[in-house]
């Protein structure tokens, strides 16, 4: 079955990340449409109001803020649209999207990928310090509060050589949904194996109903049950061991769930849950998140 990702477009370097991932990712690259995003950041145009003296209607139909962010956009759009089709994505699969900035860039990503019913949404990130990711105005640091109906991948500093991709389970319905998830985007593409993965505490429950029921919703998905393996480790560090993990076996992905909203005290936005320690540390591979 064919599969629709909506790929964030941006200004800078980074958002080249999502495009390198997505290539390097897909084997089967017929079997993938994409649409690029490009949003118009809204201080854009607030910084080129204050920093210029007021065009007459006239200037601004030819070249005022919004007509350059517009070109941005669609010169952005442009160079990754012809990068994608030298890199062997058919013409008719590759889509552009523009628009203005209207609730904030997370929020009209969110929009628009509830409205166009894509399977997953596909940011790009640089590497940055533990300290500016926890203040910054990051898009995918911040999406991860917003509450979403479809998955996003989170892509920093993707390595191309990278292959498979870990599930990690711990007997919620988000990671069941992350299964489910996982099996439609690997269903039809033959370069990954699947490992699902139980981390352990000291007296924690047997994982075997976990993979049983992961197993299941994957193989529903067309995945062959010889593609996928199992892994359990003990730890009391969750987000520790499947870092470590990750790095040693190279995964091109590792799909996790997330559960609850906003941190409810500034000590657990400070330590972090599972899902944004791994946004904040893991590299080389993407983060696929399902809420």
């Amino acid at each position: 079955m064919e599969k629709h990702l909506l790929v964030a477009i941006g200004d800078d370097y980074a958002s080249s990340l999502s495009l390198r991932y997505v290539h390097g990712f897909f084997s089967r690259r017929d079997a993938v449409k994409l649409t690029l995003f490009y949003v118009a950041p809204k201080v854009a145009h607030h910084r080129a109001r204050l920093t210029a003296p007021a065009p007459s209607p006239a200037a601004r139909a030819d070249g005022g803020p919004a007509c350059q962010a517009d070109a941005n956009g669609l010169s952005a759009l442009e160079k990754a649209k012809s990068w994608l089709l030298d890199m062997g994505f058919p013409k008719d699969n590759i889509f552009a999207k523009t628009c203005r900035a209207d609730q904030g860039i997370v929020k009209d990503i969110i929009r628009e990928g509830e409205a166009g019913l894509y399977d997953a949404a596909v940011l790009g990130r640089r590497g940055l310090s533990w300290f500016d990711e926890m203040f910054s105005d990051s898009v995918s640091h911040k999406i991860l509060w917003e509450s979403l109906s479809f998955p996003i991948w989170v892509c920093r500093n993707p390595d191309v050589n990278r292959k498979d991709v870990l599930v990690c389970l711990d007997g919620s319905p988000q990671c069941l949904r992350v299964a489910d998830h996982v099996g439609f985007m690997l269903s039809g593409e033959p370069a990954h194996d699947i490992t699902l993965l139980h981390i352990r505490e000291n007296g924690g429950p047997d994982p075997a109903p976990f993979f049983e029921k992961a197993r299941a919703v994957l193989v529903e998905n067309g995945i062959d049950p010889g593609r996928v393996r199992t892994k359990t480790l003990a730890s009391e560090n969750p987000s520790q061991a499947i870092l470590k993990l990750a790095r040693s076996e190279n995964y091109a992905a590792v799909a996790i769930g997330r559960t609850g909203d906003r941190p409810q005290a500034i000590m657990e936005h400070i330590v972090g849950t599972t899902s944004l320690k791994l946004l904040r540390k893991l590299e080389g591979a993407a983060l696929w998140l399902c809420k």
